[in-house]
Parts: C-alpha cells; structure tokens; sequence
C-alpha cells in the first residue's frame, strides 16, 4: 500500500469527547443540578416534574457581541469602514451532537451588520455561500455594503437598501470552517502519483482508487468527522435565529447553500420566513447526484458556449468559425494538458462567471496553439525554454495584436504545469480545510448511491469519454467506502408547507445543473423560480443584473413573488452589445463605490469556491 497504512474508522459509538479538537465543556452535571432542582420544587407530592430541555443552556446563552477583527472579514475594505459603526461579531456555543448534547459544545463564528434602521427591524437574514466548506463570515458585511449602496434613485435600489436597512445581515463559519471548530483531514502518508481523470490506465484508475480511500480514512480519523453534517449546521442556524430574537428564519443560501436551505425548510417548515436558494442544487435525493451532474454541465458550457461564441468572433480568437471544431479542441489535448488547461479554467473562473466567456475562448486558442507547438517539436515536448521559444514565435491571432498578446499570455502560463503534470509526484494524504468538510458533509449528509468503489471505476469510464474536462473525476469517490452518513435526511415533501421559497439560477449553471434545480424547483410546491436566460454564471445575487435584483427586492422588503416561474434576459455578451461594460458596472448611475466594491468581493469569494476543485 505504497507504505501508507490505512485504518477505517466506522464505529463511532465509542466516541465519547473530542479530546484537544475543540473547545469542550462537559454538561452533564448542569443538566442533573437542574433535574435535582425540579424534583425538590415538586416537594414530594407525586407530581411529575416537568421535561429538562437539555438544548435550554444553549438557547439561554448570552451571546457577547463586540468589535469585528477586520482581518476575518478580508481586510479594512470600503464596506468595513462604511458599516464598522454597525458590524459586530460572536461566538456561539452549539452543541457538538444535537441528539446528545452532553458529549461538549462546539463553537460557530458569527458577523452582524445591524439593520440601520432598529425601529423598523423586520428580523435577520442568514447567509451561506456553498461549498460545503465555504466561510460565509464576511459576507454579512459585503452584502449588507452592497445591497445598502444601492441607487436611490430607482425603486429596485431603494428596496434593495431597505434590505440593508430593516434586517440585520448574518454571516457566519459554518461548524469545521474558519473560525469556528475546524475540520481537518490527513495523515503522515503520501497520495500515489495521480495523473488527469480522462487518463483511463490501470495503473492510474488504481492511483484514483488509492487516493480517495486514504483521504477517507484521514478524515474518518478526526473525531470531530462525525459531527460535521448538514443537520448539525441547519440546527446552529435555528440556533442562531434564537438567539437573534426572531420568530422567523430569513436566508440566503448559494450552491450548497441551497441544500442547507431546503434541509432547513424540510425540517422546520413553520419557521421558514423569506428564503432565497441561488444556483440550486438537487435537494430531491442523494448528494452525490449533484457531483455527478457537474462535470456534464461543465462540458456543456465548454462545448455549447463557449465554443459557438468564440466561432462568432473568429477575428478576436483566430480558431475558426465552426463551433462543434472548436468544441473537438479540448478532447484533443494530451492528458498533461488537460491537467494544466483546467489549472488556467480555475485561475480565472471561466466555467463560473458569464463575464469570463472571452477569457474562455482565448484559453481554448492558447491550448490550441500550444498543442501544435508540441505536435511540432516532438523532440522537446519537455524542454521548458524550447517551447517557451516556439510559443513567443507562434502566432495565435495573426489579425489582431493585443489578443495575440493575451492568448500568448495564457498558453505560457500552461507551460510549467503541463512540465510537472507530465511526471507528477506524491502529495501529502492531506486536504485543506473547504475539501476536508465539503468531502465529510457529502459522504455524512446520505448514502453513496453506491458501495462498490467498481461502480465508480465504470462510471468514470463513461463519463471521461462523454465529459473529458472532468468526467472521469467521480471514480474518486470517497463516500463508496466511508460506511454510510451519520445523519437522516429529512424528506423535501415537508418544505412544501413552508412560506414562499424564491430560486434564482442560470440557464447553463455549469456547478450546480440546472436539470438538478428544475427537479428541486418540482417539488416544492410554494418555490417561485427566477431563470436567468443566455448565462452560465454561478451565484446569481452578487450579479449585476437589474431584472434579478428588483426580484430579491420585492421579496425582501415587501414580500411579494413573482409567478411560479419566470426569466431575465442576461445581458449581452462581450462584443455583441453594450457588452463587457454592462456586465462589469455597477447596477445603477448612484450605487456607491463601496457596494461596487463589495459585489467584486461576493464575486471573489465565489470564485475562490469554484476553484477550489470540489465544490457547490
């Protein structure tokens, strides 16, 4: 086993604490005092005392608010010093296993962006950003900065700041993330050499097998790992909605951010208050559906958007007008090239942001170019100055200079990671913390759809050979092995008896598909659905488009939903209209500096989730 020794931890009832993971304080011996204390008041009369809620000490916390440190929150930014007299931030003891609150406490960061208007207060809306695994900490202030510096000058805009001025903003590090109780997968042993997904081998299958066997087993390790789940996190949100005061539970939720959000409906219908799943995910059954749907629609927008666009602008691209030619491009990359294309695709967000479609189809004519460097030079396929030469000769866009430049730019920057993709080495069993519980919560949350790590070997097979960008990538299913979820989920029927849900999502969503959104939109019943047409853009709140953002201000501010199912017409493409200025400007003549600030913030942070290489 490549001197790696693997233990399977199933068995978690013999856990007992957590040692040094987390804070822990014991409370046991609270709860019996407050037992010992009802039975006295009952003074020996026969009476049966009432029920100890063992969740009381958590409700009846004092939550000790106080000044934000700005460096958790991405520095002393626009937003930071506009709203700092309202920002605040705490720590909140939840329990680390909601069905035995004795074994200790946990603990969840949370930011506050009070309503600016106390007197009008209308509750609080939570925030979540995906993953699972993504800190949603800052996001109470870049959202409250960019609804709150909305133009005042159109109605869209003063209902977007009456969000900002009527409900506290909430961010928070869901449990195993940033500042709260972390997660952390590893061990002392190395990973096999692992070469790109479409690499079918044997040698290389057994590489993928290897690997997600012993990242599972450095996560089944950690005692925290069987607390990391879906429900715990849903609970610390009803908890936190107490502890805030409300009634009600208002939300955001992106991505997987949707699946924590349905999950919540699902088990707390009655406090549902106004809740926006962006980019849904199929909440309807297993988790992993989601992972395997993805690398469709990622070669979707690979091949049906990209593509085609840049067949529209031959002049700016230089590959041709035929789009289903330039969709062959990718499938015709050797392996170490695909590995360093993808590294370029996450760098820049192209399969994310419908405003990085050019950036796209100049990487798709840099990969190009430099594959028929190396289909030149066999002799020096890997000798770095060698083809750093031929590269700077090569001409990409022999009619237009500056995009010559650029797509040189990028073809160079594929260089080095090609070189180290050719011959890759071992890694450290180790994940960073966003893939160390965005893998615990997906193999937690349910059942693998199988057990059988073969299952995912042919699987792999076939979608590699329909979805090469990323198809192969499902055979490293960490979840076939890790011996079941540690949670129920709850069924989606009962969100039905919810308030009025509002869903946003692109036309061509290429994380969370949207065949899989449609099928969570069927079955909520009280789901309005806002589909934004001709865009692939992942996270649709942070985006600058007029129609979407006078939805979510109805919503908010009033309560009102559109039908059951409607559209917004994305802007133009780069180009092809009043084009990538549209996209990159702020939504109105009067929104302040800082809210434009704040919205390339959200967009950065998302982006930061999509390339982190799972993710929701």
């Amino acid at each position: 086993m490549g001197g790696i020794e693997l233990i399977r931890v199933r068995d978690f009832s013999e856990w007992r604490g957590i040692g040094n993971a987390l804070p822990v304080r014991g409370i046991a011996g609270g709860l019996a005092a407050v037992v010992l204390a009802a039975l006295a008041a009952c003074g020996g009369d026969g009476a049966v005392p009432p029920p100890v809620d063992p969740l009381q000490p958590y409700r009846d916390q004092v939550v000790n608010w106080r000044a934000c440190d700005p460096e958790t929150l991405g520095g002393e930014s626009p937003a930071y010093f506009t709203l700092k007299d309202r920002l605040s931030c705490a720590t909140v003891r939840v329990p680390l296993d909601y069905s035995n609150p004795g074994k200790g406490d946990a603990v969840v960061a949370v930011s506050r962006v009070a309503a600016g208007e106390r007197s009008q207060r209308l509750g609080s809306i939570l925030i979540n950003p995906g993953g699972p695994g993504g800190d949603g900490l800052a996001w109470s202030l870049n959202l409250a900065a960019l609804w709150g510096g909305a133009s005042e000058s159109t109605t869209t805009g003063q209902q977007l700041r009456t969000i900002a001025q009527r409900y506290d903003m909430i961010g928070f590090s869901p449990r195993g993330v940033g500042a709260s109780s972390r997660m952390y997968c590893g061990t002392s042993g190395l990973l096999r050499p692992e070469h790109h997904s479409s690499d079918r081998s044997e040698a290389n299958v057994a590489a993928m097998l290897f690997n997600a066997n012993a990242l599972g087993d450095a996560c089944l390790r950690n005692p925290l790992v069987k607390y990391i789940n879906t429900d715990a996190t849903v609970r610390d949100m009803d908890l936190i909605r107490g502890l805030l005061g409300d009634a009600k539970f208002n939300y955001v939720g992106i991505s997987y951010g949707t699946w924590l959000g349905a999950w919540y409906a699902s088990l707390f219908p009655e406090r549902v208050g106004r809740m926006v799943l962006d980019s849904s995910m199929d909440v309807t059954g297993n988790i992993d559906v989601n992972v395997v749907m993805q690398p469709m629609a990622m070669q979707r927008v690979l091949d049906e958007f990209i593509a085609p666009f840049a067949a529209r602008h031959p002049d700016r691209f230089g590959i041709g007008t035929n789009a289903a030619d330039i969709a062959k491009v990718y499938r015709a990359l050797p392996e170490p090239m695909r590995v360093a294309f993808g590294q370029q695709a996450n760098l820049h967000s192209i399969l994310s942001k419908t405003n990085r479609v050019a950036k796209g189809a100049q990487l798709v004519a840099a990969a190009r170019g430099m594959n028929q460097v190396l289909i030149d030079n066999p002799a020096s396929i890997r000798d770095f100055s060698v083809l750093d030469a031929k590269l700077m000769e090569y001409e990409f866009v022999p009619d237009s200079f500056g995009d010559d430049i650029e797509i040189r730019g990028l073809a160079q920057a594929m260089l080095q990671p090609y070189l180290q993709a050719y011959e890759p080495t071992a890694a450290p069993v180790e994940f960073g913390t966003f893939n160390s519980v965005f893998n615990t919560v997906v193999c937690n949350d349910t059942a693998a759809t199988s057990a059988d790590p073969q299952y995912w070997v042919r699987l792999g097979n076939e979608m590699a050979a329909s979805y090469p960008y990323e198809g192969g990538s499902v055979t490293r299913s960490l979840c076939a092995t890790w011996g079941g979820p540690s949670v129920s989920k709850p069924p989606v029927s009962r969100a039905g008896a919810s308030a009025p849900i509002l869903m946003l999502q692109t036309e061509f969503d290429a994380q969370t598909a949207t065949e899989g959104a449609r099928r969570s939109f069927d079955a909520l019943p009280q789901a309005h659905l806002v589909l934004v047409t001709g865009s692939y853009s992942h996270g649709v709140v942070p985006e600058s488009d007029a129609c979407v953002d006078a939805t979510i201000g109805a919503y908010f501010a009033n309560g009102v939903v559109p039908g059951r199912s409607s559209t917004c017409v994305a802007p133009p493409l780069p180009y092809e209209g009043p084009t990538l200025a549209v996209r990159m400007a702020k939504t109105g003549v009067a929104e302040t500096d800082a809210a434009a600030q704040a919205r390339e913030a959200l967009r950065t942070r998302l982006d930061a989730i999509s390339a982190s290489g799972a993710r929701f």
